[in-house]
C-alpha cells in the first residue's frame, strides 16, 4: 500500500513540473515569433479622413491605410493595407493677421490582419500630395499648418493704400500724412486672413513612429513550389 501511494506521489511531482514548464515553452514561442519595429521608422500613408482646422475637433478619429509594406531585417511585418489610425490632437483655427490655423495627428492605432490593435505613438511627417489642392505645410513638431496669405492677395490688398499715399504725396501732403499713408500699408499686409490647416481624404501623408513597437506579424506563406508529379510507368514486359 505504502508503495502505491509513493508511486502515485511521484507521478504526481512529475505531471505538475511538465504543466508548469508549458507556459514558459509558450511563451518562448511567442517572443520568438514578435519583431520590433524600431523609434524612427517612417510609413507611408493614404489618408480616409478630411481633416480641417477650421471643423476638426480634438479626439476626432483620423484612418489611414499603409501603402508601402513596413519590413525589418528583410522580414515583412506590416503588409500593404494595414490599417492605422489616430485621432486630432491639438486644432487652432485660422485667424488674422495672417495667422493661418493648425492642427495635429497622433497616430496611436495599427490594426492586425488577425484584427488585433496595437498601439503605437507616431506622428506627421510630409504631405506627398493634398488631394483636392492646397498647398499644406508641415512643421518640425509634425504641426500641419496652413500657410498665410499669398503674395497676389497681399498685393492686391496693399495697392489701394499705396494709391492713397501716391496721391497724398503729389498733393503735398505732410510728413504726418505720409507716415498715416505707411502705417496703412504695413496694417494691410496684416489683416489678411490665413488660410486654414487642411487635407482631404485621398491623400498622401508620411508618418514617423515615434517609439519602439513589438508585433507578432502572421506567418507568412511558403513560397517552395510542390515537386512535379511523376508519371507511372507500367513495369516491362517479360
Amino acid at each position: 500500500m505504502k508503495k502505491k501511494v509513493l508511486n502515485l506521489l511521484i507521478v504526481g511531482v512529475i505531471v505538475a513540473a511538465f504543466a508548469s514548464s508549458l507556459p514558459a515553452q509558450e511563451n518562448e514561442a511567442t517572443n520568438a515569433n514578435e519583431v520590433t519595429i524600431p523609434e524612427g521608422t517612417e510609413f507611408k500613408l493614404q489618408l480616409h479622413t478630411t481633416i480641417n482646422s477650421k471643423t476638426s475637433k480634438p479626439g476626432d478619429r483620423v484612418l489611414t491605410t499603409l501603402l508601402d509594406p513596413v519590413s525589418v531585417e528583410d522580414t515583412t511585418v506590416l503588409t500593404k493595407g494595414v490599417r492605422i489610425d489616430g485621432h486630432i490632437g491639438e486644432v487652432k483655427s485660422a485667424a488674422r493677421r495672417g495667422k493661418g490655423g493648425y492642427l495635429t495627428i497622433v497616430f496611436d492605432t495599427v490594426e492586425m490582419p488577425n484584427g488585433e490593435k496595437v498601439a503605437i505613438v507616431g506622428s506627421l511627417t510630409e504631405v506627398f500630395s493634398s488631394e483636392g489642392g492646397g498647398d499644406p505645410n508641415v512643421g518640425p513638431e509634425g504641426e500641419l499648418k496652413g500657410r498665410g496669405p499669398s503674395l497676389k492677395k497681399r498685393a492686391a490688398i496693399a495697392a489701394g493704400p499705396l494709391a492713397a499715399g501716391g496721391a497724398a504725396i503729389a498733393a503735398g501732403a505732410t510728413a504726418a500724412g505720409i507716415a498715416a499713408a505707411s502705417g496703412g500699408i504695413v496694417a494691410a499686409f496684416l489683416l489678411p486672413k490665413g488660410q486654414q490647416a487642411a487635407l482631404s481624404a485621398g491623400s498622401l501623408v508620411g508618418m514617423r513612429l515615434d517609439r519602439d513597437v513589438t508585433l507578432a506579424p502572421p506567418p507568412e506563406a511558403s513560397t517552395k513550389a510542390a515537386p512535379p508529379n511523376t508519371p507511372k510507368q507500367n513495369p516491362p514486359k517479360k
